[in-house]
């Protein structure tokens, strides 16, 4: 008998979801229309609102202030004098007062002819070219001048009787400003910055000034996705913090070559966000009640539908166990004249179970396959990481039944990566196929080699009574790669360093194991590589304190612990000072002074170098404005540079704003490289020497003749100081060879043109013999020790006279 396809009432069921669905989307319509015209009317008239307020409180401040100045001419009665001698003498006694009620942070006094009659800080050159426009057109002047802080410059020329004019210059501080606008408008004011970039976000604000600093700090790390500045400068951002809601809205108020600054508006929207809500509440609770009343319905009409899907869904899972005969005895068709898309589903169903069956026998044989190739490395044939896991962890588990003990041998190729580079990936694969036969060759047959990963194998011994046993295999594998390794045409001399862990603790896990053999390994290759090193638990110490001495490297970091010390260098012969180098020094909460030999190792492959860097950076050129100022004007500060500082493309860039910033020469530094940095990659250090060199500094190799530079690169790159390394200075009047090592040194470098610096000099013995030697420089503590930069003045008053050292026998 033929059956007639009836579907099932679907129509009730589209009606229920096509209501919700209609319901779901014109609330989210209405809602978010709602809120986005509400917050885009509130953030527009807050915006108005605070650049009038900013304007008007700016224009205040201007004017209070020129009244002033006019005012206070008047009283010392500047038109009646001839000079300007008794204003400077009386305004510099208004410095104080200024800053007490009108928050003016700095003030200067210049004539015509540019000369500065009174100052209260260094004179910056925004400020001089205000200045010379005032002085231009004859008229006050205004700057809203951004950098470490913003501040208001306002610049008004004064006449005496002459017919002669000066210029008083102020800079006042925005915080009164901002507490007025803060109690005209009730929001929360800031002023921030950010780069200058249109990928700047929020949480990369940087404060300057706020009404309430916490509140700031907790809404600009807040949302959990940060949006750029400019699309907060179009729309603003809506941050939730407990039960509170607030609009953040910026408005620019200046920018220079690096950052952007704003002025930050926070308002609390939490009315009208609570309002949105109750709004939501409310037509939720109706969509609850119209879909609870329907489901009732739909409920009495799909009943019988539903018992005949949970039948099947309770046999469906007699496919997933592979019980295909059971699952079609079950009966899941009815007897029925009509039929619906659950007959549909039974026959699809049962046809399926046969489709599973046979493809469960294909899936069964290729696993077996599988499992072969998924064991071994495809390159040398050797059990793969895969097998080793398996096999380690199955002689693990035998040490509670058997007396014998387990090793591990982890094994890493002495510079294979040089191979890689050189030769390409293919010499380097042939050259791992046969170090692979050289480790298989030295090992039993009960034993297992294994291809780690990349140039790692690891070799399990698991049937061995003692340490010496795995000590044996390793050097017969030390010995084979002893022998050079011939690929085609090219000789390879490769060598391995060796880790050996070894135990017959039965409750001992496998990764622990390998972890040992890997530590020992490394130990092996700190140690030159081409030997073995067995582990014990020293090394597993010396880790954790590596670990934990980087950990504390990040909060010292974060707290600023981290200070400079300056050693001075003298010319040989006049005792002249030339300048001092900047040494970093760390001083650690509970742990006192903390080596240099102890945490820079650790810091130069970690990623806060380049952080710490320019700190150094920027507090070198404060130390040298500070010396220059105290009187020592032809001295220079020579500053370390990383190997990540020195390829940071940001370096350049970095430099010069200082150079701007702190209004100082680039010959008063000299930035010092070690020969490794150097010759990493010439290409790159050349262009970047030439580009630093343009700026006017200059270069120093660092411990020179501990490295690999030569003559070539020298002859290439524009270097103008060498330093002799202090390990070779320690021994030239004992050791003849360090002696000549030192004096060749000098005179090759004298013969290309470039200046000679002699470190770690101690004794007059070795001052005399460098003299004599015609060595420029001397640094040591001969003349003195690193002087922490808080004891710099002090010191200098002490020791140095005319820019010279005070006298000291030789």
């Amino acid at each position: 008998m033929k059956q007639v396809f009836i579907r099932v009432p679907t129509k009730l069921l589209l009606l229920i979801i096509g209501t919700l669905l209609l319901l779901s989307a014109g609330f989210s319509t209405v809602s978010l229309s709602r809120l986005n015209a509400e917050f885009k009317a509130y953030q527009a008239e807050t915006l108005i609102q605070g650049q009038e307020q900013f304007k008007l409180h700016e224009k205040t401040l201007r004017e209070n202030l020129r009244v002033w100045i006019e005012s206070f001419a008047d009283v010392v009665h500047l038109q009646e004098k001839n000079d300007f001698d008794d204003l400077t003498k009386e305004i510099s006694k208004q410095f104080d007062a200024l800053q007490l009620h009108h928050n003016v942070e700095k003030m200067w006094l210049i004539d015509s002819k540019k000369n500065i009659l009174y100052s209260s800080s260094i004179t910056p050159n925004y400020v001089l070219n205000s200045v010379n426009k005032t002085l231009d057109i004859q008229e006050p002047q205004h700057l809203l001048y951004c950098q470490v802080y913003c501040e208001q410059l306002l610049t008004v020329p004064l006449l005496n009787k002459q017919g002669d004019m000066v210029v008083v210059a102020l800079a006042v501080s925005l915080v009164d400003m901002i507490y007025a606008i803060n109690q005209s408008i009730k929001s929360e004011i800031a002023i921030v910055s950010f780069s200058k970039s249109d990928q700047a976000k929020l949480h990369e604000a940087q404060f300057l000034s706020a009404s309430d600093i916490k509140l700031m700090r907790t809404l600009f790390v807040q949302p959990k996705k940060q949006i750029s500045v400019e699309a907060i400068k179009a729309m603003g951002v809506q941050v939730d913090i407990s039960s509170h809601s607030y609009l953040i809205n910026l408005m620019s108020l200046a920018t220079n070559n690096q950052r952007a600054y704003y002025m930050a508006l926070i308002d609390d929207v939490t009315p009208i966000t609570s309002e949105y809500k109750q709004y939501r509440y409310q037509f939720l609770l109706s969509a609850v009640l119209i879909f609870v009343t329907l489901a009732g319905l739909v409920y009495f009409v799909s009943s019988p539908l539903t018992h005949r899907l949970i039948v099947l869904s309770n046999a469906l899972p007699l496919l997933a166990r592979k019980e295909f005969d059971q699952f079609r005895r079950i009966k899941l068709k009815r007897k029925s004249f009509f039929s619906d898309e659950l007959d549909i589903l039974a026959d699809a169903t049962s046809e399926l179970s046969y489709e599973l069956e046979q493809l469960n026998l294909e899936v069964e044989q290729k696993t077996k396959e599988l499992e072969n190739i998924a064991m071994y490395d495809l390159l040398t044939g050797l059990p793969n990481r895969n097998m080793l896991n398996y096999q380690l962890r199955k002689s693990v588990a035998n040490l509670s039944q058997f007396k014998h003990k387990i090793a591990v041998l982890f094994l890493d190729l002495d510079d294979f990566k040089k191979v890689n580079d050189s030769h390409g990936h293919g010499q380097g694969d042939r050259l791992l196929i046969e170090a692979a036969n050289r480790v298989r060759l030295s090992i039993r047959n009960v034993d297992v080699a294994c291809r780690f990963g990349g140039d790692e194998f690891v070799v399990v011994l698991g049937k061995i009574e003692n340490v010496e046993e795995a000590v044996v295999v390793a050097e017969e594998i030390l010995q084979r790669f002893k022998t050079p390794i011939k690929i085609g045409s090219s000789i390879f001399y490769v060598s391995t360093s060796i880790g050996i862990a070894f135990t017959e603790d039965k409750l001992i896990k496998a990764e622990e194991l390998i972890s040992y053999a890997d530590i020992a390994m490394y130990e092996a290759k700190d140690s030159g590589g081409a030997q073995y090193h067995v582990y014990h638990s020293e090394m597993y110490q010396r880790v954790a304190h590596r670990v934990m001495l980087e950990g504390e490297v990040r909060q010292a970091l974060a707290k600023n612990q981290f200070s400079l010390s300056l050693q001075p260098q003298l010319v040989a012969k006049t005792k002249r000072i030339y300048g001092f180098e900047a040494l970093l020094r760390w001083q650690h909460p509970s742990r006192g002074m903390i080596s240099p030999d102890d945490f820079i190792p650790i810091l130069e492959n970690s990623a806060h170098m380049i952080e710490l860097g320019y700190w150094i950076i920027r507090r070198c050129f404060e130390l040298a404005v500070m010396i220059k100022n105290h009187g020592l004007t032809d001295s220079r500060i020579a500053i370390n540079l990383s190997a990540g500082q020195f390829v940071d493309q940001n370096l350049p860039n970095f430099l010069q704003g200082l150079l701007v910033e702190f209004s100082i020469s680039a010959s008063h530094f000299e930035l010092e490289l070690t020969e490794q940095t150097l010759v990493k990659n010439v290409d790159h250090t050349i262009r970047m020497m030439e580009v630093l060199k343009g700026l006017g500094f200059s270069f120093a190799i660092d411990d020179f003749g501990t490295g690999y530079s030569s003559l070539a690169y020298l002859k290439q790159m524009p270097v103008d100081v060498i330093k002799i390394d202090k390990s070779f200075i320690f021994g030239m009047l004992e050791n003849h060879s360090d002696y000549q090592i030192i004096m060749s040194t000098i005179a090759m470098v004298k013969n290309l043109g470039l200046t000679v610096v002699a470190e770690g000099v101690e004794t007059s013995a070795q001052l005399r013999s460098l003299m004599q030697n015609d060595c420029d420089l001397i640094q040591g503590y001969y003349f003195a020790k690193p002087i922490p930069e808080a004891e710099l003045l002090d010191f200098i008053d002490a020791h140095i006279v005319d820019n010279h050292w005070k006298t000291k026998a030789l």
